[in-house]
């Protein structure tokens, strides 16, 4: 790090203003200013730039900030609200482990440095979510060697949280991870072979795999009319030889012996089809737009040629190497992501309980015995914003779009390689019920229908959502509050006397959240101990603001230790 006089880095700080972001051009101009007063030098270069998040979360942020309650709790709130908003989802700031934060898409997560400042504030070594979400509060309380417990409606969440948070056997890890690459790379080997078969089952279809590609074109493009979920939502032609091939290197033996399921819902198996999902849903992002983009005619007829041709020669086409090849790239980046959570956990944490159901009838659920009154020292949760997401319909939408992990043999589905005693995909602990129960299995078995008539949990239990607020605007206020009121009922069953819970919501649907949370957290024996809230404001030109566009809050709620 080179150093110059105040002088000279008074000039550096002018010239260099106009480049730097407005918060590191201030940064910078306050170290010459420090430096001129005091008659030294400065040292100058990456100054701004090694700010940790939290010093720059200490400081007020440019967005409308108010707080209610204590001031060194509040603190610590805004500073986690101002992290949130600074750095969004689902990537993390510099300086904060990734682990698996933000594998596989999830909307409307919570930013996983954010979770990690609240839970300063939350007492105990365990940590409820009642809506796990992508499953962020869950990976962070383990990070922190809490016990965790998690719920969601939607098997989406269920499924991705649970790939989040599981861990291979302990002293495994390595094992589990070359397991896993070698049987990424036997799928890669057979890929040919793969999409022949998939090519012929197309031209005669058979009963076997889940026909979730409906038209008979050898065609590498999808088709571009819409006349069903299977059609519209199903797998793209290029992704089925990598499918097949994966499923056939997990019946194979690959020469490394098998690695034991390891710590979660799930085992290397379902971690592999989970990779596949993951690569699948990256590859769709930006899938529309080039569907429909015209290309030069000889560059079309260049792909047209090279497609016949390996249709020809048995082979696969570029786009099924394409994406066997992402597939291969997201099983890597999962197992250093795994084996950096597991760096971060600390020895002897449990896995989290993760139940896939409906909070407001947890008891019923969960057959009244996964969370005993009294039981949980705190909950950190995001709920559903009133009016603003359809969580259920994103969970479909994923769930057409990935393919079957499964072969259907008649009346239902097995997992691959259930024939000769292997593991499912979800089955983590082993037993069916503890599959089902957190929702790895139900996400696999589940056929995506060709009439859009989706098993009733991928359509009910959701509150407070987008399609709700349309249905009945003028009802939408008061089925939110009481829904509101029965969730945070049975957290604060949960809480053991002194518990917290931490509740980060944002206003929606002219519904004031942060009123609304604490009113109900009153009727359900919880006092309100403090709540920040963030608000982004245009202002005009003599200050006054026209626009709220978003506020959102961060409330704070405790169980008296009397009750």
């Amino acid at each position: 790090m080179a150093a110059m006089s105040a002088s000279g880095a008074a000039a550096a700080a002018r010239c260099g203003a106009s480049i730097l972001t407005p918060r590191r051009a201030r940064r910078l101009v306050q170290l010459v200013r420090a430096a001129t007063a005091a008659g030294g030098d400065v040292e100058v270069g990456t100054a701004a730039e090694r700010e940790t998040y939290l010093e720059i979360a200490s400081r007020p942020s440019r967005f409308q900030e108010s707080q209610w309650g204590p001031e060194d709790v509040c603190v610590v709130l805004l500073e986690a609200m101002r992290v949130q908003w600074n750095h969004g989802y689902p990537s993390t700031p510099r300086g904060y482990p990734r682990t698996t934060h933000g594998f596989h898409e999830y909307p409307a997560g919570m930013q996983a440095a954010a979770a990690d400042r609240i839970l300063d504030v939350l007492p105990g070594n365990s940590l409820l979510d009642p809506f796990a979400g992508g499953g962020t509060s869950l990976v962070v309380g383990m990070s922190k060697g809490r016990e965790t417990f998690g719920v969601d409606v939607s098997p989406l969440a269920a499924f991705v949280a649970t790939h989040r948070t599981w861990r291979p056997a302990p002293g495994a890890e390595e094992e589990t991870f070359e397991w896993m690459r070698a049987t990424a790379d036997a799928a890669l080997d057979g890929l040919d072979a793969a999409a022949v078969a998939s090519r012929e089952e197309e031209s005669s279809p058979t009963t076997g795999l889940e026909p979730e590609t409906s038209s008979g074109s050898t065609s590498e493009e999808p088709p571009t009319t819409k006349t069903g979920a299977k059609r519209g939502g199903g797998v793209p032609r290029a992704w089925l030889a990598i499918r097949r091939s994966l499923r056939t290197a997990l019946e194979s033996p690959t020469g490394i012996e098998a690695p034991p399921p390891g710590l979660g819902g799930t085992t290397p198996e379902g971690a592999l089809w989970f990779c596949l999902s993951v690569a699948l849903q990256r590859s769709q992002k930006g899938r529309g737009k080039k569907r429909h983009k015209r290309g030069y005619k000889n560059q079309r007829r260049k792909t047209r040629a090279e497609t016949e041709n390996a249709f020809k020669s048995q082979l696969a086409t570029e786009a099924e190497l394409d994406a066997a090849a992402s597939f291969r790239k997201c099983v890597d980046e999962y197992c250093d992501r795994v084996n950096e959570l597991c760096a971060c956990v600390p020895v002897g944490t449990p896995p989290p309980v993760i139940v896939n159901g409906d909070v407001r009838t947890l008891p019923e659920a969960s057959g009244g015995g996964q969370l005993p009154a009294g039981s949980i020292a705190a909950a950190l949760t995001s709920p559903p914003y009133p009016g603003v997401y359809d969580y259920l319909s994103f969970a479909r939408k994923v769930r057409a779009g990935s393919g079957a992990a499964l072969m259907a043999d008649g009346d239902g589905s097995r997992s691959p390689g259930t024939d000769d005693g292997s593991r499912s995909p979800g089955n983590g602990s082993g037993s069916d019920a503890d599959s089902d129960r957190h929702g790895s299995l139900r996400y696999f078995a589940t056929a995506v229908p060709g009439d859009r008539t989706w098993p009733d949990e991928w359509n009910v239990g959701e509150f407070g959502s987008r399609r709700e607020l349309r249905r009945d605007p003028r009802a939408f206020k008061e089925a939110w509050q009481e829904d509101q009121t029965r969730w945070i009922d049975v957290v604060a069953n949960a809480l053991a006397p002194g518990g917290r819970v931490a509740i980060m919501i944002g206003d929606g649907a002219n519904v004031d959240t942060r009123v609304s949370t604490i009113d109900a957290g009153v009727k359900c024996g919880l006092t309100h101990v403090a709540s920040v809230s963030m608000a982004l404001t245009h202002e005009t030109a003599e200050g006054l603001v026209w626009n709220a566009a978003r506020r959102e809050h961060l409330v704070l709620l405790e169980k008296p230790r009397d009750r």
